[in-house]
């Protein structure tokens, strides 16, 4: 049975994504000219796998740090989601929950809300809203080698969701420095992941490389509640995917050699002692 598709284009740009839970404002300068400078994340590759590129650029004499997303086609992940959704699940729903710029918008979206509460401070690099891109900055991307795959996506289903076929991208604070995660930020790092955890934003993808001077820079790979998958699990499945980010964050301190006794989880041998006692 064929996906249900929707019938119109959206007609106007509000907060993103239009679904359940936490959405992301449009950048207020969205219209200003943009000057392209250099790419930030030369490092990552262009593969399959990548979600987009990053680059410093200045709008209105400012820096930021713009992550352009690649067009995402909700068919390639279907294997996953389309068991927990079901066969009559509408294709943008799919998208909305899978896409990482939806995943983005929907991260950043809670963070800013928490963040003008006061309740939630100095764990993500801060962020300013999303945008459309004009022809001429697409045209510019292109002349440097972006592709950002369109040609590999259903068209008539990119047409039908917000934004059409306009580049989409993330505007963030440009962050100078190394990924700043080391002995002495890590019991800062692993609280400000708890602090995620407890506004129901799960990362997902915790690992140096996503961390500018202590900040978690990169909300791609995130599942923000309330969240279509996450509905559709076990409840041990459930438990796993809210663990994540305290298991990845223990194997980036590994892989990297920190010094340090802060982890996320319980030590696992020390949690088979405990049990043995128990059984005593």
């Amino acid at each position: 049975m064929p996906r249900k598709r929707p019938q119109t284009q959206a007609s106007s740009i509000n907060d993103l994504p239009p679904c359940a839970g936490p959405k992301l404002h449009q950048f207020q300068h969205h219209r200003s000219p943009i000057q392209w400078m250099e790419r930030l994340d030369d490092d990552r590759g262009d593969g399959a796998g990548a979600e987009g590129y990053v680059f410093r650029a200045m709008i209105r004499k400012k820096q930021y740090a713009i992550k352009v997303f690649k067009f995402y086609d909700p068919w390639s992940s279907e294997y996953y989601w389309g068991p927990l959704l079901g066969e009559d699940a509408p294709l943008e729903t799919a998208a909305y929950y899978t896409d990482p710029f939806f995943a983005e918008c929907r991260a950043y979206g809670r963070i800013e809300g928490a963040t003008r509460r006061g309740k939630l401070k100095s764990v993500a690099v801060p962020c300013h809203g999303y945008m459309f891109l004009k022809k001429a900055d697409e045209r510019i991307l292109k002349d440097r080698g972006v592709d950002l795959g369109l040609d590999d996506v259903d068209i008539d289903f990119q047409q039908s969701i917000e934004g059409g076929c306009r580049p989409r991208a993330i505007v963030k604070d440009y962050v100078r420095g190394d990924p700043g995660v080391n002995k002495k930020s890590a019991k800062k790092i692993l609280k400000g992941i708890r602090e995620l955890n407890k506004f129901k934003i799960y990362n997902k993808d915790i690992r140096i490389d996503n961390f500018r001077n202590g900040l978690l820079v990169d909300f791609g790979s995130s599942w923000t509640e309330p969240h279509a998958l996450m509905d559709a699990l076990g409840p041990q499945d459930v438990r796993d995917h809210k663990a994540a980010d305290l298991a990845l964050f223990d194997e980036m301190i590994e892989d990297e050699e920190i010094e340090t006794k802060v982890r996320g989880l319980p030590n696992p041998e020390y949690c088979s002692k405990l049990r043995s006692w128990d059984d005593d």
